[in-house]
């Protein structure tokens, strides 16, 4: 019978992600709120790594929905109503992604690199869970897992997400 040595994990290794993308899109997106219809077949709120960056693209879409401006100073309204300014950097990080902004082409350069660094993050998951349930082999068949890690695979190949009610993560 083979041994195998158990490594660490993922977790304390640093998640794909590219902040300053994020910024850059997201400066670019209050400066010309047309990009976000551009943008928003690319990526979403769960896109984004920064939980800051999520929130504020969240309300940006709310906002654009809603036919409004979304700017440093509709976005500080919003979050001072839901006392959550502080949570997204306050009004000085919201007046500050602005300079970060780009053209529409740049914006949407910008939101394919933060997708890209999402399908990264999902796969990293995908492995982690892969490898917890092949060496709990009390849980289910090896077949089972198989099965799970491939319908996890499609459903993040076809729409960029994979489902995780298949997914246990101990």
């Amino acid at each position: 019978m083979e041994n195998f040595k158990l490594t660490e994990t993922n977790k304390d290794q640093k998640q794909p992600s590219n902040i300053e993308a994020e910024q850059a899109l997201l400066g670019s997106i209050l400066v010309n709120n047309d990009i976000i219809d551009e943008v928003s077949n690319i990526i979403n709120p769960v896109s984004f790594y920064d939980p800051g960056h999520t929130k504020i693209y969240e309300v940006i879409e709310t906002l654009n929905n809603k036919g409004m401006i979304a700017n440093p100073i509709t976005l500080k309204n919003f979050f001072e109503k839901d006392n959550m300014l502080n949570d997204v950097g306050g009004t000085e990080y919201l007046v500050k992604l602005t300079r970060f902004s780009g053209s529409t082409k740049q914006a949407i350069d910008y939101a394919k690199v933060i997708h890209e660094m999402y399908l990264r993050r999902e796969l990293v998951l995908i492995s982690d869970n892969l490898s917890s349930e092949t060496l709990n082999t009390k849980e289910q068949s090896a077949e089972k897992i198989i099965e799970g890690t491939e319908k996890s695979l499609f459903d993040l190949a076809e729409r960029g997400s994979f489902s995780q009610s298949f997914l246990k993560f101990n």
